[in-house]
């Protein structure tokens, strides 16, 4: 009788975590699609750094996965260089073991920024949530850039980044990103990033 019972509890957590993966997993799919003007105006930061730590837990019965970045910059000048910005994003690392045979699946849904130690990104942060305090990047995946020899991309490989925007101040350089939006170098990134932030 008691594992019976102990059965429908695990079926039931299971079937709880499985929809609120599916339903968040669904809204993720629908992400509206931004551009870097969009992308820049919605930030409350726009860091640059390392990724230095990478954990998950919960907080009120919630799952987090909390990352800390090691700022090298902030193109909207509210952090100082060299400082550090730990912020906690919606969902686990990945399953866990919760005891007597229950497993949380409370992963981070698809569509989400995923972190990973050690790398050098680009944050476009989301000001944080007014209850959970959780944050996530603008536009989810879309508002994370990772840097890899001496190049910018996000999960989408840029696409759309630079769609129904004003070129008329572009320069050559940043021109050229339209059209190889795969190419795209990080020191042009960051000055277009900066011409951006100087018009809001």
């Amino acid at each position: 009788m008691r594992a019976k019972t102990m059965l429908k509890k695990t079926s039931l957590v299971l079937t709880i975590a499985t929809g609120l993966l599916s339903a968040t997993s669904a809204n993720a799919m629908k992400l509206k699609q931004q551009n870097l003007q969009e992308l820049t105006a919605a930030s409350q930061n726009i860091i640059a750094g390392e990724v230095i730590k990478v954990t998950d837990g919960f907080d009120n019965k919630r799952p987090y996965t909390e990352v800390t970045i090691n700022v090298s910059s902030d193109a909207k000048g509210k952090l100082k260089e060299e400082s550090t910005y730990t912020f906690r994003q919606f969902g686990l690392l990945e399953p866990r073991s919760m005891g007597n045979g229950k497993v949380y699946l409370g992963v981070t849904p698809d569509g989400f920024a995923k972190w990973t130690e050690g790398e050098n990104v680009i944050a476009f942060m989301y000001k944080p949530a007014s209850i959970t305090g959780f944050q996530t990047t603008a536009g989810m995946a879309q508002g994370k850039f990772v840097v890899r020899d001496g190049k910018v991309m996000n999960q989408f490989a840029n696409s759309g980044l630079f769609e129904d925007m004003d070129t008329a101040g572009f320069s050559d350089e940043e021109r050229n990103m339209l059209t190889n939006p795969e190419t795209v170098k990080i020191d042009v990134f960051m000055n277009l990033v900066g011409k951006l932030v100087g018009v809001q």
